[in-house]
């Protein structure tokens, strides 16, 4: 299993330089330019839908063309990250991080001061470009150069973004303007990232991950498969999670609107505060501990929520959401002790655009399912899908 190399702090990566505080420095830098990334990523995804209502009564489109730009977005991110590896081969990480903000800055700016639909739809797919890139690059840097407690600490930071855009729009909406204002704001905000990104490009390209008694290449490329599919699994489980939630506790259930969105409020908020606490702990702990116990963990929470005793299913959610916390993050982490340090940038990008297909597909299915059979169905459904993942992610630390 691969651990961190760094000696003096947990999250520092190798450097050139080579005295003392230089490589302190230098990576710090580094964890500070991609916490601020992650927030950002996570604020832009969650302005969309607070600022959708008042943005289609501007361009009179119907409520479901939101369901078009999220799929004009995720064109742009399988694109983008699928292709991350052979781009990385040939300009390096700063450029490519660089490129893939100023991608998300004219996104930004493009949908805060577009005439028409047409420059909507466009900005929404540099969007998914911009997203592409960065989530891929500093994923792929992190998983070298970070250990799992940073790597935790960085998609809280995406949990805190999301949690703050949505802040934003409303704040422009209720102050009488519309979605033009908040997005402005954010516009500004991103252009001050990817400056600070562009500034310090080259200082992403001093790390060289160290290849002896690297994996082989063929078990590698082996054992990607089975990381994909744990990538695809893991983001259906909960985003599927976090969808129908809300569905299955007010028109399955009976609860009061305002009680189902609270629960599923907390169970976002679990997320996010598990992996703060990961942030803090990760580095104490086994990244194969991390993943089977957090697994076992949120199989406890979702069976709480299918079996429902008592009425007290809910309870189920924060469970979950606390267990389901530390996996991406780690799976990130581990990736280059388990494909190999060579490959691991190139996987990345496969393994980023696994689980944002699996974001889509797994609700979809889930969906279809609670249609034919009835909303109670989602309860076992996620459970069932949790525990396909739980099994090949310990049959595949095993080997």
């Amino acid at each position: 299993m691969w651990s961190p190399i760094c000696t003096t702090r947990p999250w520092l990566s190798h450097s050139s330089v080579v005295n003392e505080s230089g490589p302190i420095r230098l990576s710090l830098r580094a964890l500070a330019i991609a916490l601020g990334a992650f927030v950002m990523l996570g604020v832009i995804d969650g302005a969309l839908g607070v600022a959708w209502p008042s943005m289609r009564a501007a361009f009179s489109r119907d409520l479901s063309d939101l369901g078009l730009l999220l799929a004009f977005g995720s064109i742009g991110y399988l694109a983008a990250s699928t292709s991350y590896g052979r781009l990385h081969s040939r300009v390096g990480t700063g450029l490519l991080l660089s490129l893939g903000s100023g991608l998300l800055a004219l996104g930004v700016t493009g949908i805060a001061f577009a005439p028409v639909w047409a420059v909507v739809a466009v900005s929404a797919i540099m969007l998914g470009l911009g997203g592409g890139l960065v989530d891929t690059g500093m994923n792929a840097h992190a998983a070298l150069a970070f250990d799992v407690g940073s790597i935790n600490l960085l998609h809280a930071c995406y949990g805190v973004g999301a949690t703050l855009g949505p802040v934003v729009i409303t704040i422009s909406l209720v102050s009488g303007g519309e979605w033009r204002g908040g997005y402005s704001m954010l516009a500004a905000l991103q252009v001050v990232s990817a400056v600070t990104i562009w500034k310090r490009r080259r200082r992403w390209e001093g790390f060289e991950p160290d290849l002896s008694g690297d994996v082989p290449k063929r078990a590698g490329r082996l054992r990607l498969w089975s990381h994909l599919l744990l990538f695809f699994l893991y983001t259906g489980v909960e985003v599927a999670t976090g969808q129908w939630a809300f569905t299955l506790l007010s028109e399955g259930r009976g609860m009061t609107t305002g009680s189902a969105g609270v629960w599923v409020a907390v169970y976002w908020g679990g997320l996010t505060i598990g992996r703060f606490g990961f942030g803090v702990v990760g580095e104490r702990l086994s990244p194969s501990g991390i993943l089977n116990g957090s697994m076992a963990v949120s199989l406890f929470g979702l069976g709480l929520l299918w079996l429902d005793p008592w009425g007290l299913g809910v309870i189920g959610l924060p469970i979950a959401g606390l267990g389901l916390a530390a996996v991406f993050p780690t799976l990130v982490a581990v990736t280059p002790g388990r494909i190999g340090r060579l490959e691991s940038t190139r996987s990345m990008g496969y393994q980023l655009a696994s689980a944002n297909l699996g974001a889509a597909t797994v609700p979809w299915v889930l969906g279809i399912l609670a249609e034919t059979s009835g909303l109670e169905v989602l309860g076992p459904g996620l459970f069932a899908t949790a525990m396909v993942l739980a099994s090949i992610q310990v049959v595949g630390d095993r080997r």
